[in-house]
Parts: structure tokens; sequence; C-alpha cells
């Protein structure tokens, strides 16, 4: 974790230099921020609070060349930024809610401040997700009889998915896994299997290792439209 705090903070310095007055802050985001941080299935989360009334130029050339300051971690960083007051950037209402709740600053101490996100914006952004980042990948994942390398994160975070999907539906927040995972035992939706949601948390944390969990046969499908019937009924 020293390392990663060490490029971190490179990567809020650097964002410093290059963004000058238009920039109010750097935060920690994600599961560096709110906790279950895990080496090999966590992405490095940052998010930028910016204060110009239009779009900083060449940031998507600014982010690759952050990713650049370490071989290793900036393969995982993953650069959230805007104003809230405007419709530009990339700071969707999910990682809004991070920011608000859990973002760590790295430069100056700044607690963000700007409005909360409403339960539809909450809710309309948790369907566009499902529908861009969950659903597309089950028809391959469920497909598959061996598990590889390159399918182990995916196919952990896919398992996962409902958890924090669920949470945030229910409570319009964003938290670790761990919580998540706890909160489907809390309200236990009906048809959703949670065995292999336990065992990918602990393969988060390095209790078993992915084929572990593959080996369980979770049918993913079922999964699938578990998580669609809950949130369907709790609108």
């Amino acid at each position: 974790m020293h390392d990663i705090d060490g490029y971190m903070l490179r990567v809020a310095d650097f964002f410093n230099t290059n963004l000058g007055p238009s920039l109010i802050e750097v935060y920690k985001l994600g599961s560096l921020a709110h906790g279950g941080f895990s080496a090999i299935y966590s992405d490095i989360d940052v998010g930028l609070l910016l204060k110009c009334a239009e779009p900083p130029a060449l940031m998507a050339e600014a982010a690759a060349a952050a990713q650049s300051l370490d071989s290793e971690y900036g393969n995982k960083l993953s650069v959230f930024w805007g104003n809230p007051d405007f419709t530009w950037g990339r700071l969707p209402v999910i990682d809004k809610l991070d920011l608000l709740d859990h973002g760590v600053p790295m430069l100056r101490d700044h607690k963000p401040v700007f409005p909360r996100p409403t339960k539809a914006q909450v809710h309309q952004a948790l369907r566009e997700s499902f529908e861009r980042s969950y659903k597309p990948r089950l028809p391959e994942l469920s497909s598959l009889v061996q598990l590889q390398a390159n399918n182990r994160k995916p196919y952990i975070r896919t398992l996962l998915y409902p958890a924090r999907l669920i949470y945030t539906w229910d409570n319009l927040a964003v938290d670790s896994n761990d919580r998540a995972v706890n909160y489907l035992h809390q309200v236990c939706p009906p048809g959703l299997d949670l065995k292999p949601i336990d065992m990918a948390l602990a393969c988060r944390q390095e209790k078993c290792a992915a084929e572990d969990v593959f080996a369980l046969t979770p049918d993913l499908m079922r999964q699938f439209d578990a998580t669609i019937s809950y949130i369907a009924g709790n609108p």
C-alpha cells in the first residue's frame, strides 16, 4: 500500500501542476477510499474536482500521462473529473456519490460540496450501468468451461455486481464490497444465490482462488434475473 500511496501522491502533484488554478482538489475514490482494496481485483480511482466553466484542454492526454508515471499501477488508474455545476467531464452519478461520501483529499483537505444526486438520477444511472457493464458480459462468462487468467477479474466482478447494485439502489450510497455483501444477507433478495457472492468476496480478500469460485458453477443468468426482479420490486 505504501507504493500505491506514493504513486497517488505523484498523480495528485502531476494534476496540480498541469491544471493549475482550475483544480480544486484531487481525491482518492473507490476501494482505496471506502475500504476493501484488492491488489488483484481493484482499480486505482482518482477524482478531480474542477472550478472552470469549460473542460480543460487535453484532459485525455493528461490522464494518459498520469498513467505513465508508474508502469505497474498506471494500468489500474481510472481518472474521474469534472465540475458538478456543468454537464461536461467524466464524473458519473455513482462516482459523485462516492466523492461526496468517501472522497479522500490529497492536496488541500478540501471537502467536496455540491448537490447530491437525486433518487431518480441514481436509479437511472444504475439501470444504465446494468445494461452497459453487467448484462453484456453474461453470455461470454456463462459459456466458459475453464477460467483463464484474463477472465478472473471480470468473473469475480460480475458475481459481486448484484451486491453493489442492490446496496446502492436501496441506500442511494456507495460503499465497500464487504458492506454491500453484508447488506444482501440482510435483505435476502428472492432467487439470488448468496453463496457464490460470498465466495467471490472471499476471493477478493485472498482467502481463496477465482478457480474455487468458478468451481461452484453459479448460474449467472439466474443471478441476473433475480437482481432485475429485486430492483423492479423496489422502485
